[in-house]
């Protein structure tokens, strides 16, 4: 209940609806009350509270890579981490056994107009993550571009990543795990990137693949 204070020429002390009347140093002031969501927990809100959650823990293991895999698709308007943020969300997030969880094949850690190349190979050797593909038949892609790869440990939420880890022309490339991921399995992306950093492909997912001990 509100109050008139001083008659009807005099300020309001107390709440009318969401209007609060608050005196303060002589002198009275309205202000309005912040609207109670009825619900602030709904099934929908939890579940997009999850999917981010799930998203961006995955995500974090790799922003410097995600700042220029998804730096064109800013455009200026949001950052590149938030644009991968916003895709990776909506196509790479699906129900798993214990909730939701990242659909990895569906993943992208890199989107854009440059042209990829066709995967011939990928395996685990001696530690590596090697790959190889077949020369792009696109006349876009240049010779010169840089291999862009990626694993990712599910087990230990960590990513290893190399933005220059070769040359397109050369067909092939590997990428060096740490030791103490043996007997773990890891996810893994390539993605093509021009010589001078303007334009990205794509990525592509290769796989999963287990790191299997080294025989000593």
């Amino acid at each position: 209940m509100a109050t008139i204070m001083n008659g009807l020429m005099g300020g309001i002390s107390g709440r009318i609806g969401n209007v609060v009347g608050v005196a303060r140093n002589g002198s009275f002031y309205l202000r309005s009350r912040p609207a109670r969501v009825k619900n602030p927990r709904t099934k929908e809100q939890t579940a997009q509270r999850s999917r981010f959650s799930v998203t961006m823990a995955f995500l974090k293991t790799c922003t410097p890579l995600l700042r220029v895999g998804f730096r064109s698709e800013a455009m200026g308007m949001k950052s590149a981490f938030n644009a991968a943020m916003s895709y990776n969300m909506q196509h790479a997030v699906k129900d798993g056994q214990w909730g939701l969880e990242i659909d990895f094949p569906n993943v992208l850690v890199s989107k854009g107009t440059l042209p990829t190349s066709p995967m011939v190979y990928a395996a685990i050797v001696n530690g590596e993550l090697c790959e190889r593909w077949d020369d792009s038949p696109e006349k876009k892609a240049g010779s010169n571009d840089e291999v862009v790869m990626l694993a990712y440990n599910p087990a230990r939420q960590r990513a290893i990543y190399d933005l220059h880890a070769g040359k397109r022309k050369h067909n092939e490339s590997s990428l060096l795990l740490p030791s103490q991921w043996q007997d773990d399995a890891v996810e893994t992306y390539i993605s093509f990137m021009s010589a001078d950093a303007s334009r990205v492909s794509d990525s592509l997912y290769v796989g999963r693949h287990h790191i299997y001990r080294v025989p000593s």
